[in-house]
């Protein structure tokens, strides 16, 4: 029986990295199933007038803004930064993650107001983090992930499968995982989380079965992903 890739991201992120996944893993089967669905917030367009530049850290919120053409955007990674190009900004790779997003704002110091354009639900205060540096930073949410429940045969799926990968972007899906997955365990379940701080979420026996890619983005989470799916199952997980 070929093993389950388990794909919780919201669509179409999830159907991307499923076309990844099919051209650069081991022989698999694809279970997508969305943890939350990505839906725009009303926001006044307005709070961009006469801003500097917007901060991005993540490549939905570029879909959700109005045109901006050549204002910069300092984006917290490779996939938000070409999020941002095609909608026009003055797109800046800030390093990877929030933490070198933060640096580089840090070391670069841009005058004038920022605009941060988030999700209603943070990882990280960006703004919070760059107070001390004296930036002007206003908060924009633009989108929510709004919950989804699994559908019956999803657990069904999971509870007859052998091997299931399942890579977990955020702390935030990561408890959503665990509150969907319940006490079904997989005969051999393997996790790969986007960082440190999203395995925490895990309670001890999953993160057992937990590793952490070698750097916060989807190419280091793709390769960690082949590597786990390459391998021959050690046997039934114990709880």
């Amino acid at each position: 029986m070929r093993p389950i890739l388990l794909l919780t991201r919201p669509e179409p992120s999830s159907g991307h990295f499923a076309g990844l996944a099919a051209r650069e893993c081991p022989p698999h089967q694809t279970l997508i199933a969305p943890l939350s669905q990505i839906v725009p917030v009303p926001f006044d367009p307005a709070m961009l007038d006469g801003a500097a530049g917007v901060i991005l850290t993540s490549a939905k919120a570029a879909r959700f803004l109005p045109p901006c053409p050549g204002l910069p955007a300092w984006c917290v990674g490779p996939a938000t930064t070409e999020a941002a190009r095609r909608a026009g900004f003055d797109a800046r790779n800030g390093g990877g993650d929030a933490a070198a997003l933060i640096d580089t704002l840090m070391a670069q110091n841009p005058a004038g107001r920022l605009v941060h354009a988030q999700g209603r639900h943070l990882a990280r205060d960006i703004a919070a983090a760059l107070e001390p540096a004296g930036l002007t930073i206003t908060a924009l949410p633009v989108y929510e992930a709004r919950a989804l429940d699994w559908p019956p045969h999803i657990l069904k799926a999971l509870k007859n499968a052998q091997r299931v990968v399942v890579p977990l972007f955020s702390p935030r899906t990561a408890r959503r995982f665990v509150q969907s997955l319940g006490p079904v365990r997989p005969a051999d379940l393997r996790i790969v989380a986007i960082s440190a701080a999203c395995a925490a979420q895990l309670p001890r026996d999953l993160q057992a079965r937990t590793v952490t890619a070698a750097r916060p983005d989807a190419p280091a989470m793709l390769a960690q992903v082949a590597s786990e799916l390459s391998q021959a199952s050690p046997g039934p997980l114990r709880v």
